[in-house]
């Protein structure tokens, strides 16, 4: 009886790391999660000490195919680079590294024209034309880009949350949020916060979910800032699919998208207003997009485990 194979599949966010097992079959043999490998942010062994200990946390090491989406990438990386990153980590036949976004797309699991949004800790947009090229739009970072993100959406909303305080602007229960989430009695206090100690991008981000919680209580200002983050992250994704036929997929993903209703219905809106409404979030996580890469990549023909693979996301 022939060894059986196992793949492994990775979606390496701006916060957080997932990681996969399959067999050929379809099956899933084990999962883990981590810390983020994207190298940029954290420094290169940092993120390969975060994947390392992923791996640990896996009942297999050894696989026929991985595949690594990761948000550092804006495209497929180099040989060297996947070494660089992979050496001594991963024990694969074969080894991909790509953009967090190529594993989203696979796992739209659609031939042909598609585009896909992610808003999380950070954003980006992709579109594949007919032809399969890939071209991206977004994604510089939270310093210069990444409208639409859960860390752009927290700034905007502390920064309105001072001025508030300060009766520049209306009042927001922006303002008591602010000061409970990051343990400050008044927003002088905050000065300290951001500029003594250190505030991890994750940790800002993650006060997006305050924000969404504000607006729905009905907070108007909370609603203006996801209204008008949902309207950039709209122009982002326009600009790859404004030449494309209405019905092209638009998939989205990201804990922003996954968590917040009214700034999902505020993108969709967006979208639809252009004529574009067949957009909805993945059927298939983008780690499972990752495992869908695998089976390409080592020539399985996925229509044939399709089903199975469906029930064991």
């Amino acid at each position: 009886m022939a060894d059986k194979k196992y793949y492994l599949g990775v979606d390496g966010g701006g916060s957080k790391t997932t990681a996969v097992v399959y067999d050929e079959k379809g099956n899933l043999i084990c999962k883990a999660q981590g810390e983020s490998i994207n190298y940029y942010s954290v420094g290169i062994e940092n993120a390969r000490q975060a994947m390392k200990e992923i791996i640990d946390g896996l009942s297999v090491r050894s696989f026929e195919c991985a595949v690594i989406g990761m948000s550092a990438l804006n495209g497929r990386a180099s040989d060297e680079e996947t070494e660089r990153f992979c050496d001594g980590i991963i024990e694969s036949c074969i080894t991909v590294m790509d953009s967090d976004l190529f594993v989203a797309l696979e796992a739209m699991n659609c031939e042909g024209e598609c585009a896909f949004v992610i808003s999380g800790t950070g954003s980006m947009a992709v579109c594949r034309d007919k032809n399969g090229e890939i071209r991206h739009a977004g994604g510089f970072g939270y310093i210069i880009g990444d409208e639409g993100s859960g860390y752009s959406i927290a700034l905007n909303a502390i920064k309105i949350a001072i001025r508030a305080a300060e009766n520049i602007v209306a009042p927001t229960s922006l303002t008591e949020k602010c000061l409970r989430y990051f343990s400050s009695e008044n927003i002088y206090e905050l000065i300290d916060v951001f500029y003594e100690k250190t505030v991890s991008r994750k940790n800002l981000a993650a006060f997006a979910k305050d924000v969404c919680t504000c607006a729905e209580n009905g907070d108007i200002t909370a609603h203006e800032i996801l209204r008008s983050e949902a309207m950039l992250l709209s122009q982002t994704v326009l600009s790859l699919i404004k030449d494309k036929k209405n019905d092209i997929p638009v998939g989205l993903w990201g804990g922003i998208f996954q968590h917040n209703k009214i700034f999902r219905d505020y993108f969709c809106g967006f979208l639809g207003e252009k004529g574009f409404n067949n957009v909805k979030l993945l059927d298939f996580t983008p780690e499972a997009g990752a495992i869908l890469a695998c089976y390409r990549l080592s020539g399985l023909k996925t229509v044939d485990i399709i089903e199975n693979f469906k029930n064991n996301q």
